[in-house]
């Protein structure tokens, strides 16, 4: 490789892969979705019933939050997960643009020093 060789991505490859991390992503996000509205309608059940069990197990199943507090953060995951494949195709596109500048940059500064 040459000093203006420059960045060697090759987009089409990066762009496959991508794709099909959006697929699974987006999979991921639809069974979380799923996922979370069963365990909400369980919990609303309240199946551990109003005795002094029951209040004593819901106590300790939602102190600090618990459920909510994991549903919330497993909602989050998947949909950082989704987003991470548009973020990963805009930096490739950035670099590759990045790249393109530096080389007209390098070819201007040779081309003047002549």
């Amino acid at each position: 490789m040459r000093l203006l060789d420059g960045t060697q991505i090759a987009k089409p490859v990066v762009y496959r892969g991508i794709t099909q991390w959006t697929t699974m992503a987006d999979d991921l996000n639809e069974e979380a979705t799923r996922l979370i509205a069963q365990v909400k309608a369980a919990l609303a059940a309240e199946p551990w019933g109003g005795g002094t069990e029951g209040q004593s197990f819901w106590t300790a199943h939602f102190r600090g939050d618990g459920p909510n507090r994991m549903l919330t953060q497993y909602e989050d995951l998947a949909e950082a997960i989704v987003d991470a494949g548009t973020r990963v195709r805009a930096n490739v596109d950035n670099t590759l643009l990045t790249d393109a500048d530096i080389k007209n940059d390098l070819q201007a500064n040779l081309t003047m020093q002549v």
